[in-house]
């Protein structure tokens, strides 16, 4: 598998999931990551932008608080929102 399963789900707009993503860019306050496909497991929280790449899709969510896990290319997002 050389692509990454993204899982994005916040209230407004439910579960979104991007298939094939190739890159994915986290730009938080604490640091910059960039998570390819067999990228180690991760778990985190980000305050900052987050770019989401594929061939076909390209997403940008941008001033979000989120969290995040990564494992066995699958990548969950969690958008924090004040109702």
């Amino acid at each position: 598998m050389n692509s990454i399963l993204v899982k994005v789900f916040n209230l407004s707009q439910g579960l979104v999931v991007i298939n094939d993503v190739k890159i994915i860019r986290i730009k938080s306050t604490d640091y910059n990551l960039l998570i390819m496909p067999n990228y180690m497991p991760l778990l985190g929280e980000v305050k900052g932008n987050i770019d989401i790449e594929s061939e076909t899709v390209s997403k940008h969510y941008e001033n979000i608080e989120a969290y995040y896990v990564n494992t066995n290319n699958v990548f969950s997002l969690f958008i924090r929102e004040d109702l």
